[in-house]
């Protein structure tokens, strides 16, 4: 079975595997999930967003073009954009 809470790359810093950790990212006295590895390296959560289709935070970004962030998740092969864009039906109705 796989583990879903390790991370598929290794950590840049000590190649150590990365674990989804809660409260690994501290922000004053608030934390947030994120991977951290053994030795107490952390990704920035931001850089990590979660999949839409899966849920795993495990994704890396292919491109960043225009003010969005394209992504793909490492686990279901998901590609998503950020942030994403509201799409108005040429359907909707018009109130008057």
């Amino acid at each position: 079975m796989e583990n879903t809470l390790v991370r598929s790359s290794r950590c840049v810093e000590c190649d150590g595997d990365l674990r989804w950790t809660q409260n690994a990212w501290k922000t004053g006295e608030t934390g947030q999930a994120a991977y951290r590895c053994q030795n107490g390296h952390v990704v920035d959560p931001s850089l990590t967003p979660q999949c839409p289709a899966c849920g795993i935070h495990d994704t890396v970004l292919l491109a960043d073009e225009g003010g969005q962030k394209e992504y793909r998740c490492t686990r279901c092969a998901e590609r998503f954009r950020l942030p994403r864009s509201i799409a108005h039906a040429s359907s909707d109705p018009v109130i008057s």
